[in-house]
């Protein structure tokens, strides 16, 4: 969650300021307070150009004439409250008011993005994402819920979701705000880390991230040859990416290809000797007969760098 001071708004002095309102002079202003009195001097808000977005993008698909994101000005209260509960350390009663409004209100993207701040503050962050993606197919220019999101991802520690996350806050947000330039901060700091580490672009980052998800889901779904198709495609983006070399591997050991499943799960050692599932597999492969394929009845999902991380073996 975002952190500013806890300055009142400066429309109902009530609650939290958490927006900086053009037509306030650059004051704080609650969300409250924001949408009640937004209007065609907001131009140049974000959160005015979020709701325009997303009014055009309604309009183009046919389903209303009008729209903006709904509201509900008693319910946004008792959202700022909870999380003004949050903000002061009682997290219990925060999460004891966005229960009782998630059960009346789950179509509200208000609601969805409290309950899953709460979680995120609880360290539930898995589960907080979920709360998250329900705001966001609500309301997908909601840059405050994209950043939530991106650091429960980080707190995750998968990095490639994070990244896309707080790429959707610098799209949406307004770039003088504190979280967008957090967000933009990160996103800078690890596109150097990234180019030093691969030479590869944000861009192009993010593109073998995708493929590399539509070819594990393949494997995942025993369609290897596809599967194989969608790594070497990786590979062809990042040369020396480990996990797709020892996916590879697994591929060609289910189909019985044996060299090659060696040649692979070498390559994949080569770049990383400790790269613990090409080690384990290629000794398994190396136990079954000529031509025997490895058994694909279970196909384990681990995410090796990630445990290596959390168990501090490696920098």
């Amino acid at each position: 969650m975002d952190t500013m001071k806890n300055i009142k708004c400066i429309n109902c002095l009530e609650v939290k300021g958490r927006r900086t309102c053009n037509i306030k002079e650059k004051s704080l202003i609650c969300p409250i307070c924001c949408a009640e009195i937004r209007n065609i001097s907001c131009g140049g808000c974000s959160y005015y150009v979020q709701a325009e977005k997303y009014a055009i993008e309604k309009m183009k698909k046919g389903r209303v004439k009008h729209f903006i994101a709904k509201i509900d000005p008693e319910v946004d209260k008792v959202v700022e409250n909870a999380l003004a509960f949050v903000d002061n350390g009682n997290i219990e009663k925060g999460e004891e008011l966005l229960v009782g409004l998630l059960s009346e209100h789950p179509d509200l993207y208000i609601v969805q993005f409290g309950m899953g701040t709460v979680l995120a503050m609880k360290g539930k962050y898995a589960e907080s994402i979920i709360h998250f993606d329900k705001c966001l197919n609500i309301f997908p220019y909601f840059a405050e819920a994209w950043f939530n999101k991106g650091n429960s991802y980080k707190q995750l520690l998968d990095v490639g979701k994070a990244l896309m996350s707080f790429q959707k806050v610098t799209e949406f947000g307004d770039p003088k705000e504190h979280f967008v330039i957090t967000a933009r901060e990160f996103l800078r700091n690890m596109e150097t880390n990234i180019f030093r580490d691969t030479g590869l672009s944000l861009e192009l980052y993010f593109q073998s991230m995708e493929e590399f998800d539509r070819a594990f889901s393949s494997m995942r779904n025993r369609e290897y040859e596809k599967a194989l198709t969608g790594f070497h495609r990786v590979l062809n983006l990042n040369k020396n990416h480990t996990q797709s070399y020892g996916n590879l591997g697994l591929c060609y050991s289910f189909l019985g290809k044996r060299q090659e499943a060696l040649s692979a799960f070498d390559r994949a050692l080569e770049i990383d000797p400790n790269y613990r599932p090409a080690i384990d597999n290629r000794e398994i492969l190396l136990s079954l007969k000529e031509g025997e394929k490895m058994p694909d009845y279970q196909i384990e999902v681990v995410d090796y760098y990630k445990n290596v991380i959390e168990s501090g073996e490696n920098n």
